[in-house]
């Protein structure tokens, strides 16, 4: 594993292990009954990455794995169907990985150290084509979107704009911080997830240090702040940083899905779940959180799903009202969920 994988990975552990109580949400409908599946339990990795889900397909990355980590399963079939990427030094190697779907069906691999792209396109047989593009390097990158084949929005938290969008040979900066004083943790701050609905025109920023959730309409090559919300945070600026109480760890959402009506969250249900336990191992996923949060697009939190199972990841397919989730059920099973089903309750 290269030295860049491993600093980021020792970044998520930092989130991982502290991000997964949310702080005590308004009176709330909770359900505890939702129409899902298994769609596979042949997810063999010792720490799933992200996922992605496009066009039938499910994509999820083995983050401790050096060849052919991205996983690509037919929600059918429950299949896996072809495998891709390796970690490495080579031309055409990943050094710091990270993924993205975009609206067009394509699913892509950048790295941001080394300034390259790969676009895969994949076919009904597991057959899939690799076309390879370069572009300049910006270590300051710690995720991504695609709004589609040519526009990626990047997260930078620790530079002088939390977006730096590249489209063609054009870049451009924006996006609103969580707080309008800069403070020299902003790097490890604002951490977070992104994600964009193409129906909707909306960029979804979620952060991870943070109870912070905002919205971005995307019309006419710009990015417009439309919602945030922010919760009750207690902390204070000292030497420069931001520092979080510790006696009152409220984090953000640990992982962010978008689906056709729907933004969903992971979150611990404090109501519910009880504060997050004492861990007993580095990574001990008995502690995971159980709870999706279910909001529209104008941000209104509607109801939150309590389900039985401890959840590392999740995303959605923006043409459903389908997530998908990697659970561990005591091993890890990726598993489907219908969350137009609760309009049923």
């Amino acid at each position: 594993m290269t030295m860049m994988k491993k600093i980021f990975y020792g970044l998520f552990l930092t989130l991982f292990l502290t991000n997964c109580a949310s702080e005590r949400k308004p009176d709330v409908e909770r359900v505890n009954t939702v129409e899902c599946s298994v769609i596979t339990d042949s997810i063999f990795s010792s720490m799933p990455g992200s996922i992605f889900a496009m066009d039938g397909y499910v994509y999820w990355e083995d983050a401790m794995g050096t060849e052919n980590f991205i996983h690509v399963v037919d929600v059918k079939s429950g299949n896996e169907i072809c495998s891709f990427g390796n970690v490495g030094d080579g031309p055409d190697e990943f050094a710091y990985s990270l993924a993205s779907v975009s609206p067009s069906g394509n699913f892509f691999l950048n790295d941001p150290v080394k300034g390259m792209e790969h676009l895969y396109t994949i076919d009904g047989s597991g057959s899939y084509s690799m076309k390879t593009d370069r572009y300049g390097k910006n270590t300051s990158i710690t995720n991504l979107v695609h709004l589609d084949d040519e526009t990626v929005v990047n997260l930078t938290p620790g530079a002088e704009s939390l977006f730096c969008i590249n489209s063609g040979e054009k870049t451009e900066t924006g996006g609103k911080f969580p707080f309008t004083e800069k403070y020299e943790n902003a790097y490890y701050l604002y951490q977070g997830k992104l994600a964009y609905n193409p129906e909707h025109n909306l960029l979804v920023y979620s952060c991870m240090g943070l109870p912070y959730i905002a919205t971005y309409s995307w019309k006419n090559g710009k990015l417009s702040l439309e919602n945030e919300i922010i919760g009750e945070i207690e902390g204070s600026s000292q030497n420069g940083k931001f520092i979080i109480d510790k006696d009152d760890p409220v984090g953000g959402a640990m992982e962010l899905a978008l689906t056709r009506n729907y933004i969903v969250t992971l979150d611990r249900d404090v109501e519910v779940e009880g504060e997050k336990p004492e861990s007993k191992l580095l990574r001990d996923f008995s502690t995971l959180p159980h709870s999706l949060y279910v909001y529209d697009y104008d941000l209104n939190l509607l109801k939150i799903i309590n389900t039985e199972y401890c959840i590392l990841r999740i995303c959605g397919d923006t043409r459903t009202d389908e997530i998908y989730a990697i659970v561990v059920d005591p091993e890890f099973s990726l598993m489907k969920i219908n969350i137009s089903s609760l309009n049923n309750h």
